[in-house]
């Protein structure tokens, strides 16, 4: 078992020089915190994402849908879609999953 607070991670995040920070990597699961407005983050990925908002709020654009978002909000992005953060009123920050879509992770589905 793993264990950090988000607060912790929030700390590192703030400490260092990217606007990510890699919080776990294993097989077909990774999870990053990350912070927007971001440059680096206008990329389609080929896995499926789920954003769980921590602080700030703004819009999200996904494909053609747009949406606001506010702490404790959760966006999914399925792989290979367009999406964005923007008119981000407090900088956004995000625990970040990418999942394979080929592999069942959890045994859910959203």
């Amino acid at each position: 078992m793993t264990h950090i607070s988000t607060a912790d991670l929030v700390d590192q995040l703030e400490q260092g020089t990217t606007n990510y920070l890699e919080v776990l990597s294993k097989d077909a699961l990774s999870v990053e915190l990350a912070r927007y407005p971001n440059p680096e983050a206008k990329t389609a990925h080929k896995t499926d994402e789920l954003y769980f908002i921590i602080s700030g709020s703004g819009m999200v654009h996904v494909e053609d849908e747009r949406y606001a978002v506010d702490e404790g909000d959760v966006i999914y992005v399925e792989q290979g879609s367009e999406h964005e953060f923007f008119d981000i009123e407090d900088k956004i920050t995000a625990l970040v999953v990418f999942a394979s879509a080929e592999d069942t992770v959890l045994g859910h589905g959203l």
